[in-house]
């Protein structure tokens, strides 16, 4: 029998945050377009979605250098640097993308005050409180204030140092780091001091959060997904119903024409055919 190549098919990946980056990521910037940003991109083939009042913007970068796959700023004026960013690498799902900037948008919407925040500055105190209530625990091996989730899988580092805002917005360093993912798979999230508490406490839910998502995936895939996620193969889909009840019937159909008659037609038989019935990584924009 020939060997017929791998196709994909669908399977519920769980958690989330521990499937491959490889989905639609047209969904991480409808939010944003609903709220009325704008689309651009540039000669190599980055797309830039843009606030209507230039105070803000969302970077997709596949073609920029380093892992940074998506930067999310935002900045008092049009003229002015940005007072927070957010960044996610190219091996984040991009469902975690899409929640946060679901956030963002609902913020501005509501208006400067929502997505820059007062004075600017975040404390995080909530976000780290929240994580103690849902039995994280504080790991004091790093040299950083980290916390790592039940399962060990998501571990939140907090610099607790100062750290100079232009570094920050240089993507040199950062005050939070999500590190997501078992060793050799892991997928990182960052966010600068300035990040409004509750937009920080969205990327949080973002980051951590474990409904499952689906995936069209190969045999083959699967072996490099880490061994915590589950694989569920999801029900066959209508076009894979709809084949499977064609072949069935040109079955039936064959066999019932190669049965010899056990009796003669009385009058003569009609002309007997076949049945002749027929069924009637990628930009996100």
């Amino acid at each position: 029998m020939p060997n017929t190549p791998d196709k994909p098919r669908a399977y519920r990946i769980a958690p989330r945050y521990l499937a491959n980056a490889d989905a639609d990521g047209s969904e991480t910037v409808r939010p944003l377009l609903d709220a009325g940003w704008g689309p651009s991109r540039d000669d190599e083939g980055n797309t830039f979605v843009t606030a209507p009042d230039l105070r803000a913007r969302l970077a997709h970068l596949p073609e920029s250098d380093g892992r940074t796959l998506w930067k999310i700023s935002a900045n008092p004026d049009a003229f002015a640097p940005p007072e927070w960013l957010v960044t996610f690498d190219n091996q984040t799902p991009p469902e975690v993308v899409a929640d946060f900037t679901t956030a963002l948008a609902d913020a501005y919407t509501r208006g400067p005050s929502a997505y820059l925040g007062g004075d600017g500055q975040t404390v995080g105190v909530d976000t780290c409180l929240q994580l103690l209530d849902a039995e994280w625990s504080f790991d004091p091996a790093t040299p950083f204030l980290t916390y790592q989730s039940p399962d060990r899988l998501v571990r939140l580092h907090i610099r607790d140092n100062p750290v100079r805002h232009e570094a920050e917005m240089a993507g040199d360093t950062e005050r939070w780091l999500f590190e997501v993912g078992p060793p050799g798979q892991v997928w990182y999230a960052t966010a600068s001091s300035r990040l409004p508490e509750h937009l920080l406490q969205a990327l949080t839910s973002a980051v951590t959060d474990p409904s499952p998502v689906h995936r069209s995936m190969r045999r083959i895939d699967l072996d490099h997904l880490p061994a915590e996620a589950t694989a569920t193969p999801t029900a066959p889909t209508p076009i894979e119903v709809a084949r499977i009840r064609a072949a069935t019937a040109r079955s039936v159909s064959s066999a019932s024409s190669r049965q010899p008659s056990l009796t003669a037609p009385p009058t003569p038989p009609a002309p007997i055919g076949a049945s002749s019935a027929t069924t009637p990584r990628r930009s996100p924009l």
